[in-house]
Parts: C-alpha cells; sequence; structure tokens
C-alpha cells in the first residue's frame, strides 16, 4: 500500500512573510502572531485561534484545558503521531489505544464505545487523518452516553471539510441543540 506524503507548498508570499519577521525582531509574538490567530480563525470558522509552536504543544495545552491529570485514561488512536498518545503520558495519564479503520486510517468509532464500556475513561483524541475527517456524529453519540470530553486534532487534515463544516480541531462541546449532526 503506497500512502502519499504532501510536498508544503511555499511561494515568494509566503518568504516574504518570513523573512519580514525575522528582520522585525519578533520572531515570537507580536502584531503579526495576533493576526494571523485572527484570520486562522475567521479561516476555520472559530471563535478564537490560539497560535502555539507545534500541533504536540496544542494538544498538550487542550488537554490540560479539559483537566486530564494523572491516572485519566484518554482513547488515542493507533495509527498518529506519537504526540497524540505522548501528551497523554506527560500528563501521567494513560493513553488507550483504539484501532483505526484501514481505509481511512482514522480512529474507529464503534471501538471507541466498546473501549468506553470496559474502562473508566475520561476523554478521547480523534485524529482527522490524511484529510479524512473522523466519523464525527458517532464519536460524538458515544461521548454523549459515556460522558467523555473530545479534543479533535485536525493538523492532518485542515483544510478539510465534512458535511460543510471546516474542520477546526479543539474542544468538541456536547450540546443537545448540535447532537453532532453538523457531521
Amino acid at each position: 500500500m503506497k500512502i502519499p506524503f504532501a510536498i508544503s507548498d511555499c511561494g515568494d508570499d509566503e518568504i516574504r512573510e518570513v523573512a519580514d519577521a525575522i528582520k522585525s525582531g519578533w520572531l515570537t509574538t507580536a502584531s503579526r502572531c495576533a493576526r494571523f490567530e485572527e484570520d486562522f480563525a475567521s479561516f476555520i470558522g472559530a471563535k478564537h485561534a490560539l497560535a502555539v509552536n507545534s500541533a504536540t504543544a496544542a494538544l498538550h495545552l487542550g488537554l490540560e484545558a479539559l483537566g486530564i491529570k494523572e491516572g485519566d485514561k484518554v482513547l488515542v488512536p493507533t495509527f498518529t503521531f506519537t504526540a497524540t498518545a505522548e501528551v497523554v503520558r506527560y500528563l501521567r495519564a494513560d493513553p488507550v489505544f483504539v484501532d483505526c479503520d484501514p481505509e481511512t486510517f482514522c480512529i474507529n468509532a464503534t471501538q471507541i464505545g466498546n473501549a468506553a464500556k470496559v474502562q473508566d475513561v475520561k476523554a478521547v483524541i480523534p485524529v482527522h487523518f490524511g484529510g479524512h475527517p473522523c466519523e464525527m456524529n458517532a464519536i460524538l453519540e458515544f461521548a454523549k452516553n459515556w460522558n467523555l470530553k473530545v479534543m479533535e486534532d485536525a493538523a492532518h487534515a485542515l483544510p478539510a471539510f465534512c458535511r460543510g463544516s471546516r474542520l477546526k480541531g479543539g474542544e468538541r462541546e456536547h450540546r443537545a441543540e448540535d447532537g453532532g449532526d453538523d457531521w
């Protein structure tokens, strides 16, 4: 099986932005960073965005925000970058690996339900892989039934769409009016 790897597409505009940032003396925060956060939030249709140095840092902050702590169990896909389980272990929580769909390489929604039934699980991290969105309707239904927090990792799938909505990543709340039907 061949799994294609994407080549980044950096043109003159991107090169110029990087050069301008280096010349400004501000390599981390500043007006460029704030503008990027605003533009990115608008692009994905989110209220807010926070720039960090890596998807690993974003996962770490997300799990901290969800209140994941030592001894908690978090469902993660078997096919993902090591950071998905690594950040769970960094917080001294326990990753519980869940099989993936062989067609999409995304976490198998049915297996999430099976794992939640036999373990005291606090959260699940669906990873939208290779532009393929996870089965969020089913995942959100299992999360609602088992009181799981959901933190989507869309780092490998932006700017993918699912049923007309752009993937955002981050925490997804379970609201009665949503029902997960937007996926």
